[in-house]
């Protein structure tokens, strides 16, 4: 290698190292040195296989490595190779023993002036943490690490040709800054989040390695085509083309609908293009510009999951100005087409990323929406106040099995129910729904008391075959109209593997009504469901809920129950009434609660003595 080319290969921020035809370290890079913890000089001039031996459960037949294999058959062939990712014991000079590393890479062969290959360029990439993730993380990340390979594949495309660039014109050595220049800033495209950054890497580091005066990033959106133009081709430019039509005459647009190259080397080649193309010289002293198509190797953004993979998909087009005449050589234009391909690529996976982001903004909103519709208004009853809540969690913010219900039967009696199905998804809301309507529906008809309403909905679950372990506790408030003061309203529960309702005195004390454990709905048909009663007092306040309230990662039940019983007592001392209560829990808990938070207060109107409690 020559001096400026060992300068930019220790220069590049990626690990990368250098291998003969026979396999023989010839150079790596700082940055492999430091990824591997050895130094260059101990690593120059041993075979790979030497510097780095394989373990013998990976060896295939005759004892051949399959690292090993890949390497010959680059050499053989020509072709770019991706290794297998195999484990190796490496020492760790911190721990000071040996340790498994597995690396992601990419061989690609270097050729000499004869078309032989004489080295091989090998990229590294660290991908321990990746092989020791759980499953869903990487059927999760499985989208972005196909963009990581391409983004790999496009880089090393790019500094193989820088290296060819760099051969062919040794005496340049102005022009092979500015490949090294490009190269960095095709590293720095396919981490762009926004076609904003994208734009920005292009005004910062490619229009600079290219010797541009400016440039844009045109995106297809329908039937136009939108530019991100950097400032230095001035405000009318940007003012005047940021949006055309699909159909325009311009390059930009023209390349985007077409996927057709566009080169205009001088004034005189821009200025007979027409369509007002002398207008855009004067306005942004730019008189040799090239316009190169955005174009996807695999499915475009919005393709149907399953769908044949659409091939060659025009994302937009890749416009660059020149103040002077430009002679465009192949290998110049080698440059700007891989250049574009990176640019391609990093523009897919923005597209995909917001195409996600947006969708899940939509399922989230349509999903809170349903949520909202399953949960009913609060009753209106004599001598009551009803209000009720509902918050997603905000890591979530999607669909989910908690609902409550309250209305009054035909006996008069108010009913009130909060429940939660099992899971936080769309089959678990349909579920809910089924739940909710049949509960709603034999608790108004049947006229039996809590238990037997849990009773009944077990053995309809069971009928009508639907798969809904489900906590509920169901509350039956009567009133007496004879009787005035204690007594008048009386209250009976029963609960179905639910968390205890919360009885807040009218003095301001609390107590959990708590029971013997009973079964989930959904379990078992055949069990036992008992009530439990009290009397009410006027003022005495109820509070049902989910366990989204109360349940922690970090702490168990009986701490969220004893802080639920604390804060609602402390709460309505304060003079809080049942629906500002509620919204006072639920600010205490937003940004920390795990799961979604459904509320159901009720509040006897009037004032009395705190309520006593039994069992039955």
């Amino acid at each position: 290698m020559q001096p400026d080319d060992l300068r930019l290969f220790d220069a590049l921020p990626t690990p990368h190292l250098l291998l003969d035809a026979d396999l023989v370290v010839v150079q790596v890079n700082p940055a492999y040195a430091r990824l591997v913890g050895v130094s260059a000089g101990e690593l120059a001039g041993r075979h790979v296989l030497e510097a780095f031996p394989p373990r013998p459960a990976v060896l295939g037949r005759g004892g051949a490595q399959r690292l090993q294999r890949c390497l010959e058959h680059v050499l053989a062939t020509g072709a770019p190779e991706v290794p297998p990712g195999e484990p190796y014991a490496v020492v760790d000079p911190r721990a000071g023993r040996a340790a498994e590393r597995r690396w992601s890479s990419l061989a690609v062969p270097v050729l000499d002036e004869s078309g032989d290959v004489e080295l091989i360029l090998q990229r590294v990439e660290e991908s321990t943490e990746h092989v020791h993730d759980r499953r869903a993380r990487r059927r999760r990340h499985r989208a972005e690490e196909r963009w990581r390979t391409r983004a790999l594949v496009a880089e090393s495309e790019v500094l193989a040709r820088v290296r060819e660039a760099r051969a062919a014109r040794e005496a340049e050595r102005a022009r092979a800054r500015e490949l090294a220049a490009l190269a960095d800033a095709a590293v720095r495209v396919a981490a762009a989040e926004d076609v904003d950054e994208l734009t920005d890497v292009l005004v910062n580091r490619a229009l600079a390695a290219l010797g541009a005066q400016g440039g844009a990033v045109a995106v297809r959106e329908g039937d136009v085509v939108r530019l991100s133009i950097t400032a230095s081709l001035g405000d009318r430019i940007q003012v005047l083309y940021s949006t055309l039509p699909l159909d325009s005459p311009l390059p930009a647009a023209v390349s985007a609908a077409t996927g057709r190259r566009i080169l205009l080397r001088d004034r005189a080649q821009t200025v007979a293009y027409g369509h007002g193309a002398e207008e855009i010289v004067v306005n942004s002293g730019c008189q040799a510009w090239a316009c190169l198509p955005l174009t996807t190797t695999g499915p475009g953004p919005g393709s149907r999951p399953g769908a044949a993979a659409a091939r060659g998909v025009v994302l937009g087009s890749l416009l660059i100005g020149w103040s002077r005449a430009q002679a465009f050589t192949p290998a110049e234009l080698d440059v700007l087409d891989a250049f574009a391909a990176q640019c391609a690529q990093a523009l897919a996976r923005i597209q995909a990323r917001e195409a996600q982001r947006v969708q899940a903004e939509q399922t989230a909103q349509l999903a809170q929406a349903l949520q909202r519709a399953l949960l009913s208004e609060p009753v209106h009853a004599e001598g009551l106040d009803v209000v009720t809540r509902y918050r997603p969690a905000a890591q979530h913010a999607r669909v989910g099995g908690d609902w409550c219900d309250s209305f009054v039967t035909p006996r008069g009696d108010t009913t009130l129910v909060v429940g939660d199905v099992c899971g936080h998804d769309r089959e678990a809301a349909a579920t809910m729904g089924q739940v909710r309507s049949m509960l709603r529906a034999l608790a108004y008809t049947v006229g039996e008391p809590p238990a037997g309403v849990l009773r009944l909905l077990d053995a309809a679950l069971r009928g009508l075959v639907v798969q809904a372990p489900a906590s509920a506790v169901v509350v039956s408030v009567e009133r007496d109209a004879s009787r005035s003061g204690p007594g008048a309203h009386r209250l009976r529960w029963s609960n179905a593997g639910h968390p205890p309702p919360l009885l807040i005195h009218p003095d301001g004390r609390t107590e959990l009504l708590r029971s013997e454990a009973e079964l989930l709905l959904g379990v078992d048909a055949d069990t036992s469901r008992s009530d439990h009663d009290a009397d009410l007092a006027p003022g005495a306040t109820l509070l049902l809920y989910t366990d989204g309230l109360v349940e922690r990662r970090d702490s168990d039940l009986d701490a969220g129950l004893a802080w639920l019983a604390r804060t609602a007592g402390a709460l309505t001392g304060a003079g809080l009434g049942p629906a500002a209560l509620c919204d006072a829990l639920l600010e205490q808990v937003a940004g920390t609660a795990e799961d979604d938070v459904v509320l159901l207060a009720l509040r006897v109107r009037g004032a009395g003595p705190a309520l006593t409690t039994r069992s039955g």
